[in-house]
């Protein structure tokens, strides 16, 4: 049948929650990696094909397999409104920061010379999705700013530095992509979890100020825990208790 809304009962367990957080170096399987710091205006992931038609006599346009993928360009930006001297130095790319030569300040330097050094492993970032309580995590490898350091200051406002952190191909491994995608997988297991109160129900002599746990045997959605799915009723006349 055909629908005129791409909304069902599934959407609500695919939506990609709120700004998220960026990481250098972070390591997928065990969740660390170094924080960039506080974001306003979140950030923006982009991974575009540079596609080339294939001319041939005779064909007036773009053909079914006369294509070729020439170049991708792959990028992660950031608007970082948290602004540290070990933020300013990844953004300059080859920047360094000196901690010791000055009692009162760091010193933030940068190098005309780019090393192999200066490439990041990796900027990820990490963000919710709706269904799930395993994050979605979005990397791009061997990460350099390209584009330099500018903020600008104004009264009655905060600085936002933005950096725009650009995936490189390694040596290595020239087949594969400079970025990863980790997304989800959400459950196919249609067995209900079981589910523990304390209280117990119909307990008495309860205070007042006591707390009510639920306890699941499984993880559930943070989306459904909401007064219309979880309450206390008086046990007299089954009326709920505000």
């Amino acid at each position: 049948m055909t629908q005129y809304s791409g909304f069902t009962a599934d959407t609500p367990n695919h939506l990609v929650l709120d700004a998220g957080a960026f990481y250098k170096n972070y390591d997928v399987a065990t969740g660390l990696g170094t924080l960039l710091g506080a974001t306003r205006g979140g950030g923006e992931f982009k991974a575009t094909p540079t596609i080339r038609a294939i001319e041939v006599d005779g064909v007036k346009g773009r053909a079914k397999g006369l294509s070729a993928l020439d170049a991708w360009e792959v990028s992660i930006s950031a608007n970082m409104l948290e602004i540290t001297t070990d933020i300013i130095a990844t953004a300059l790319t080859t920047g360094s920061v000196d901690s010791t030569t000055n009692l009162d300040y760091d010193i933030v330097t940068a190098s005309n010379t780019l090393l192999l050094s200066h490439y990041i492993d990796n900027i990820t970032w990490v963000g919710r999705l709706s269904g799930s309580n395993k994050p979605v995590i979005i990397q791009i490898l061997n990460a350099l700013n390209t584009e330099g350091v500018s903020f600008k200051v104004e009264d009655k406002n905060e600085s936002v530095l933005p950096i725009t952190f650009v995936a490189h191909y390694d040596y290595s491994d020239l087949e594969h992509v400079p970025f990863v995608i980790f997304y989800p997988k959400l459950s196919s297991d249609t067995t209900p979890p079981t589910v523990t109160v304390t209280p117990v129900d119909a307990a008495t002599d309860v205070l007042v100020g006591s707390n009510i746990v639920w306890l699941f045997s499984k993880a559930i959605m943070p989306s459904v825990v909401n007064g219309a799915n979880f309450f206390v009723i008086k046990a007299s006349d089954g009326s709920p208790v505000t």
